[in-house]
């Protein structure tokens, strides 16, 4: 099940014409975000909590999930739809309330899939390299979030990187003779981060922002991790290959489970 994706004004027009018992709006933001401003009828489940409470959802409702940009209810709508426990159509609100008040948003980076070259060497390469240029990003996040609750999580998460970057290499190991991972892994540019963003581009756009570091910070990461997850099973879907299967699944595993160590952070930054 995809996925799909709903902008405000469709979501104004789709609350005009659905009956309430058909769908729920679902506000995957913190408790105090949530008093301070929210959609009229949404139902309060933090992405923080919420893999333990799905069995709240109503799994016979087409589902709605909103937060404050669009990011942490990618991450919600994603858990809904592979807990296998919701049966209708779940949308993810592009923007989030932010959108839905008319506030302006800051701009998403520029989307680059993994290029399916049908090389599966040539494709585990890749992986490495937008491992390596995560694990740089990470880097920099680190120094942003100076002082901040996320930062000790933000250092744990770049290391993390290293040994995703690890486990993908023990896979290309497999396919071709490849230099040791120290010598890759040192001359990959990393130019590109997990789900295909350009690393200057992302920098940019957290130096840029200072309203609340910590929950930009969080929810970035969160929306790099889904892409990456996403990107991952979509590839496994395709391929024919049963290693080539396995490697992808394996790192959209990891990727689900970075998500939910960011996911529980949440509430550190209120």
């Amino acid at each position: 099940m995809d996925i799909r994706k709903m902008f405000p004004e469709e979501l104004k027009q789709y609350i005009s014409r659905k009956k309430e018992k058909d769908y729920l709006l679902v506000d995957v933001r913190e408790p105090g975000e949530y008093e301070d401003e929210h959609i009229p009828g949404a139902k309060l489940l933090p992405l923080s909590d919420l893999e333990g409470r799905l069995d709240e959802l109503p799994g016979d409702r087409e589902l709605i999930f909103y937060c404050r940009s669009g990011r942490r209810s990618n991450m919600g709508a994603m858990f809904a739809r592979d807990s296998g426990l919701v049966n209708g159509p779940i949308y993810n609100l592009i923007g989030g309330i932010s959108a839905w008040e008319g506030k302006t948003l800051i701009g998403f980076p520029r989307f680059e899939v993994l290029k399916d070259t049908g090389d599966i060497s040539q494709m585990l390469e890749q992986a490495v390299n937008m491992e390596k240029g995560t694990f740089l990003l990470y880097g920099a996040m680190v120094e942003l979030s100076s002082g901040l609750p996320l930062e000790k999580t933000l250092e744990k998460l770049s290391r993390m990187e290293i040994s995703h970057a690890e486990a993908i290499y023990a896979f290309l190991s497999r396919t071709k003779e490849v230099k040791p991972f120290e010598e890759l892994f040192e001359e990959c540019g990393g130019y590109l981060v997990e789900g295909g963003w350009e690393l200057g581009e992302v920098i940019e756009q957290v130096r840029k922002n200072r309203e609340n570091p910590c929950l930009f910070l969080s929810e970035l990461a969160l929306e790099m991790e889904y892409r990456a997850y996403d990107l991952y099973r979509s590839l496994a879907e395709k391929t024919p290959d049963a290693e080539y299967k396995k490697a992808l699944l394996f790192l959209s595993e990891q990727e689900k489970g970075h998500a939910r160590l960011l996911a529980r952070r949440l509430p550190d930054c209120f």
